[in-house]
């Protein structure tokens, strides 16, 4: 038996939000040492969640191994801000002061020193590859590779991810998890160059089967009032309109000024942009009319199930869509996290 085969390893999130980094790793038997998120709203629900987990609320920028006394991990995890690379922001990327927050994660690599973190796992928006003519991707690569890791992000010549042989590749719950929402995130795994002799990640396979996204909603029992739409209203009457021409089972949502159907029983992408009012939540149709998907289903369909997860009972419905738009999703991370513990029982380590 591997010596490796029953310790446990611990993990440490940047940009913790919620927790969904930590509650995948969480999921399979790490040990969360400690977590950062700057966000009170963010920070007050993290530690509902997980009143045992040691949370510094300040701002990553702010964040110091020796000051702030961070006990050094397996793995360190980071979501960081993405709003400069997305096509829905204003792409200004490195020039962006939420962009310029990678380079504190390699700040905080350096200051661990030859204690660094044996494996890093980031997360950020598909366009991140393809922003700025790739410079920032090769940029990221060049940094995490000058921190003592091995990552590598290989473009074809026609500018195209080579996956097969990429250490950042582009994952989408719907094809690998059984989760049925839309969304797909760029996933980076970085191995540390001190305890692996090679890069030896693999990101996980498609699945075959997927959730109906109704098991996920509250379809038996009506919602509050606040949720449903006036038919008679502008709104109201441009997703009747739109469910009369299609399914009722479907999920629909409205773009600027049209209504979309989600005809493959899943969710539409969920958004930090929920939390902003408008029309950036999906909406269903239910027995007692046409109405926007609860927060809490909302959070089902990132993977936070009812059985671990919850929101304080004071907190702004507002604010609770923005942090289940800016969370991972649990499932598929969790499958990132199994990985990460194959290949620190079985590979081994230099040290």
């Amino acid at each position: 038996m591997n010596v490796n085969e029953n310790k446990t390893y611990t993990v440490a999130s940047l940009f913790a939000g919620i927790g969904g980094f930590c509650r995948a790793f969480k999921n399979e038997g790490f040990n969360v040492v400690w977590a950062n998120e700057m966000d009170s709203y963010a920070a007050k629900t993290y530690r509902h969640n997980y009143p045992e987990t040691r949370l510094i609320e300040k701002s990553v920028e702010d964040l110091s191994v020796k000051a702030d006394e961070l006990e050094p991990v397996d793995i360190l995890t980071a979501g960081f801000p993405c709003q400069s690379f997305s096509l829905a922001g204003n792409k200004l990327g490195f020039e962006d002061p939420r962009g310029q927050l990678f380079f504190e994660i390699i700040r905080l690599l350096k200051e661990f020193g030859d204690k660094k973190p044996k494996i890093l796992v980031l997360e950020n928006v598909k366009n991140l590859i393809y922003h700025d003519n790739k410079n920032t991707i090769n940029i990221i690569e060049e940094e995490i590779k000058r921190a003592g890791y091995w990552f590598r992000v290989p473009l074809d010549h026609k500018g195209n991810l080579i996956t097969q042989r990429s250490n950042a590749v582009v994952l989408n719950t719907k094809d690998h998890t059984e989760v049925p929402q839309n969304r797909e995130r760029l996933y980076m795994v970085a191995f540390s160059q001190e305890h692996f002799r090679m890069n030896t990640f693999k990101f996980p396979e498609a699945v075959e089967s997927l959730d109906d996204v109704k098991q996920y909603l509250d379809t038996e029992n009506k919602a509050d009032e606040e949720y449903y739409f006036d038919e008679e209203s502008k709104y109201g009457k441009m997703f009747a309109d739109k469910m009369a021409e299609g399914s009722e089972e479907s999920v629909y949502l409205l773009r600027r000024a049209y209504v979309r159907e989600n005809k493959n029983s899943t969710a539409f992408t969920l958004t930090a942009n929920m939390g902003e009012g408008g029309h950036n939540v999906p909406v269903i149709k239910d027995n007692w009319g046409i109405r926007k998907l609860t927060p809490v289903e909302c959070a089902r369909l990132q993977g936070f199930r009812d059985s671990f997860f919850s929101f304080p009972k004071d907190m702004p419905k507002g604010k609770q869509y923005k942090q289940v738009g800016n969370a991972v999703t649990v499932d598929l991370v969790q499958k990132l996290a199994a990985e990460c513990r194959r290949n620190l029982t079985e590979q081994g380590a230099r040290k």
